[in-house]
């Protein structure tokens, strides 16, 4: 787990451009992302983006918190000026924050919040990036419960319809509904523990029961190995 406590503040997203249309992004990335890049770089503090979304991030100890948290405020703050004076607007409906660390750092600043232009940012325990929802203790659990809840719904869908499907269709369907959305980001999953990783395995071979015609309680470990592989 962390050594240190990472202080997160994720989605800095502007409304300067049309959000969810073709040409935002683009748009953005010519417009914003380097000047709020070096605003923050300024601060000493870390910043990633992608599209028009930033992460703003600093490294401390939890006993240090309310030295950072001020820092981090006069950050976004000033960002919210560069923005204003470029007729762009901070989006502070958009703007998440949170605290990644162990247990028992995370206790000692629970309830804590940012105040951004009058506007309270509280402390989530969890929120998604990029279509992948990280926990503050990363161990990914409510990720992984969220990914295998869509998955069965999927595959429950798939399954009134299996009779009138042939097997090279049923197995594309499942490529693309289920296996796909395991696939995505699974990288992060490096680590995790196994009864977090069993959630998946279990999808796994609910899929592989579905596309070979076998019922619940069936061995479907050679299916796996010698079929789907």
């Amino acid at each position: 787990m962390l050594a240190t406590l990472t202080v997160l503040v994720t989605t800095i997203a502007p409304l300067c451009v049309p959000q969810r249309s073709v040409l935002g992004p683009i748009l953005f990335l010519l417009y914003n992302t380097a000047d709020v890049l070096l605003i923050a770089a300024r601060h000493g503090v870390g910043a990633h983006s992608y599209a028009d979304d930033t992460q703003l991030y600093l490294h401390t100890t939890a006993d240090n918190c309310e030295a950072v948290f001020p820092h981090l405020v006069t950050c976004i703050e000033d960002i919210g000026v560069w923005m204003s004076s470029n007729k762009s607007k901070l989006n502070a409906a958009k703007t998440q924050f949170t605290c990644l660390g162990t247990r028992y750092q995370l206790v000692k600043i629970d309830g804590s919040n940012l105040l951004v232009n009058g506007s309270a940012i509280d402390l989530l325990r969890a929120f998604t990036c990029l279509g992948v929802t990280l926990d503050q203790e990363l161990s990914f659990a409510d990720h992984i419960r969220r990914l295998t809840g869509r998955c069965f719904l999927s595959l429950r869908q798939l399954r009134s319809i299996r009779r009138i499907m042939t097997t090279d269709t049923i197995i594309t369907l499942v490529n693309a509904l289920v296996v796909s959305r395991i696939d995505y980001c699974n990288a992060v999953l490096a680590g995790v523990h196994d009864i977090h990783l069993w959630q998946l395995q279990r999808v796994l071979n609910v899929a592989a029961q579905l596309i070979a015609r076998k019922q619940k309680y069936d061995s479907i470990s050679a299916t796996l190995r010698d079929a789907l592989h």
